[in-house]
C-alpha cells in the first residue's frame, strides 16, 4: 500500500513529468519549423474539431493542391479551411477556400504572396490544453515547485530518527589544588623539630 508521502512524491513527479514532455514537444515543433493554432470555430467540423491543436508547415502557393487544409488570415482572424479549387489569375494562383461544415465557399478567393500555411495534423481537444497552460503555465510552474519543495521538505523531516539520544555524564575537570605555606612558619617548625630531636639525643 502507498503512503501518503510516496502518493504525494509519485504525484509530483508525473505532473512535473508532463510539463517537461510537453515543453520538449513544443521545442521540437518549433524546431522543425511548425506552426500552432487553435481551432475556435466549427466550420471544419468534422474533419477538424473545435479546440483541436492544428500543425500548420509553411509552403510555396504551388505546392498546394485541391483538398489540403491551409490556414491563412481572413477578416483579421485566422482562417483554417479547405481548398476547393485553384485557378490561375493576374496575381497568381488564386484559391477558394471552404469550411466543410459550411454550405457555401468562403466569399472571396485567396492569393498569398509568399508562403502559405498547409495543415499537416489536428490533434483533438489539445487546443484547449495548450491555451489553459498557456494561460496559467507560471501558476502551474509555481503550485509545482512549491509541491515538491513542502513534499521534499516533509520527507526530510520524517525519515529523522525519532530515538532519543543517550544522556552523557558532565565531564568533570579535577583542578590541582594548590597549599601555601608561611616560610617563617616552615622555619619555626624545623628549629623546634631540631630541638626536640636534640634533647632525645641527651637524654639518651
Amino acid at each position: 500500500m502507498i503512503g501518503k508521502q510516496n502518493l504525494g512524491n509519485v504525484l509530483s513527479l508525473v505532473a512535473f513529468a508532463v510539463l517537461f514532455m510537453l515543453c520538449l514537444t513544443f521545442v521540437g515543433i518549433r524546431a522543425l519549423g511548425l506552426g500552432t493554432f487553435i481551432v475556435t470555430g466549427g466550420s471544419m467540423e468534422p474533419s477538424i474539431h473545435k479546440g483541436s491543436l492544428v500543425l500548420v508547415q509553411p509552403a510555396s502557393p504551388s505546392e498546394v493542391q485541391v483538398g489540403d487544409v491551409i490556414t491563412f488570415q481572413q477578416y483579421d482572424q485566422t482562417t483554417t479551411h479547405r481548398v476547393v479549387t485553384i485557378a490561375q489569375s493576374e496575381k497568381g494562383l488564386s484559391f477558394k477556400t471552404k469550411g466543410d461544415a459550411n454550405t457555401v465557399a468562403d466569399p472571396e478567393d485567396k492569393t498569398f504572396a509568399g508562403s502559405v500555411g498547409i495543415v499537416r495534423v489536428a490533434v483533438p481537444l489539445a487546443g484547449y490544453a495548450t491555451a489553459s497552460m498557456q494561460a496559467y503555465w507560471r501558476l502551474l510552474l509555481t503550485v509545482l515547485a512549491a509541491l515538491i519543495f513542502f513534499f521534499c521538505a516533509g520527507a526530510l523531516v520524517l525519515r529523522k530518527d525519532a530515538t532519543v539520544a543517550p544522556v552523557r555524564a558532565p565531564i568533570v575537570i579535577r583542578r590541582p589544588v594548590v597549599l601555601t605555606v608561611d616560610p617563617d612558619e616552615a622555619w619555626n617548625a624545623h628549629v623546634e623539630w631540631l630541638r626536640r630531636t636534640h634533647r632525645n639525643t641527651m637524654v639518651a
